[in-house]
């Protein structure tokens, strides 16, 4: 049992929720994070940083999954590894497979102008396509699963350890555990600058970028505000602080060196992100209301599969309709995405997620919230939503 789960023998930790509360306000950060993908991917990258975008998505993964853990483990006294898989297959692998599908119909209609090889789909199929030296091919579909490779490599252990041994340590303990392991891979991607050729790879692989999500597992850990523990209180930035952490951002993305970008460019970024996700989930005032609002929720719904489809559509609009121009390619392209992820989560996403509640808890946990809840669930406290 854990040290937070210990005193009470598994029956609830004070400070810590019945279960997570809604943010609302992440739904916008998930759509922020897509746009900047999208509009990077629609020829843009020179000025919209989309590497930052999956940057951003790594973190928000971080950060909930640990904490949804540390809820599971405070309120029952364990974490259920076999629940977990299933939510987590449940959540990614339909919407996935499905992309690929259509994807692959798209190929095959001849209506994308790409090779394609067959080995690269099965790699993308097997969360292999983040390491092409491995695999031995870059011919791959137009959906973008190097990054979820990332992702799903680091949650068949992170789970584990958790339930294992991290969770067992006390909270503080825990992350600075977890800081120490992104200094390691902080210092593996230094060690790759200094003695290969070709250092790009540190940019797709599992081992040179898992140190975003385990920032944000820090921050599920410490100082978080869904789970600020007995004490009640955690440390909230104040403006000039995410004011800093904000241009230290905007510094790592002047910065053009190839040798720092491949290096500590991830970790100045994460480490500005773990203030400036302290500041979103504690703030009130304009920029959260903007988070919040039903255009980005609605966007941050949508966002899994409109990053799956996404670059399905740049080369299916490019090809039907090449004289569309860069801008005008962009926003067909960005209809047709948002119409496909809006389909995907009302046929595929929300009836797996009510599968996922009637498996694990016979349906017993509220339903998904509307956007009548609007901005006032932005405004609530955190451990009272």
């Amino acid at each position: 049992m854990s040290s937070e789960a210990a005193r009470t023998g598994g029956r609830g930790v004070p400070g810590i929720p019945a279960a997570m509360p809604y943010l609302p306000q992440l739904d916008g950060v998930r759509a922020v994070a897509a746009l900047i993908v999208f509009v990077a991917h629609a020829g843009f990258s020179h000025i919209v940083p989309g590497g930052f975008g999956v940057t951003v998505f790594f973190f928000l993964s971080g950060y909930l999954i640990t904490t949804l853990l540390r809820i599971e483990r405070a309120r029952t006294g364990r974490v259920s590894l076999p629940a977990f898989y299933l939510r987590r297959t449940l959540r990614i692998l339909p919407p996935m497979y499905l992309t690929l599908l259509v994807s692959g119909a798209v190929y095959a209609l001849g209506l994308m102008d790409r090779a394609v090889d067959g080995a690269a789909v099965i790699g993308q199929a097997t969360f292999l396509t983040n390491y092409p030296a491995l695999w031995g091919t870059e011919q791959v579909l137009p959906v973008p699963l190097w990054s979820l490779a990332i992702e799903e490599h680091f949650y068949l252990v992170f789970p584990l350890a958790y339930a294992l041994w991290l969770g067992r340590r006390s909270p503080g303990r825990a992350a600075l555990i977890c800081l120490a392991t992104c200094g390691l891979v902080l210092g593996l991607r230094a060690l790759n600058v200094w003695r290969l050729a070709d250092y790009s790879l540190n940019y797709s692989w599992t081992h040179t970028r898992i140190d975003a999500i385990l920032f944000g597992c820090c921050l599920g850990l410490w100082q978080n505000p869904v789970c600020p523990g007995a004490a009640g209180c955690v440390w909230a930035p104040r403006p000039w602080q995410a004011a800093a952490a904000l241009a230290l951002i905007l510094g790592t993305l002047l910065v053009r060196d190839e040798a720092f970008r491949q290096s500590l460019r991830y970790t100045l970024q994460s480490a500005a992100l773990f203030v400036i996700f302290s500041a979103i989930l504690q703030g009130r005032g304009p920029i959260v209301r903007f988070l919040a609002c039903a255009p980005m929720r609605w966007l941050g719904l949508y966002s899994y599969s409109f990053y799956l489809a996404h670059a399905t559509a740049f080369a299916l609009v490019w090809h039907l309709a090449p004289g569309l121009g860069r801008l005008g390619g962009m926003a067909a392209s960005f209809v047709l995405t948002l119409a496909y992820a809006a389909l995907m989560y009302a046929a595929v996403e929300r009836p797996c997620a009510r599968l996922r509640r009637r498996l694990l808890d016979g349906g017993g946990r509220p339903p998904e919230p509307s956007l009548a809840d609007g901005v006032r669930a932005a405004e609530a406290p955190l451990t009272r939503a």
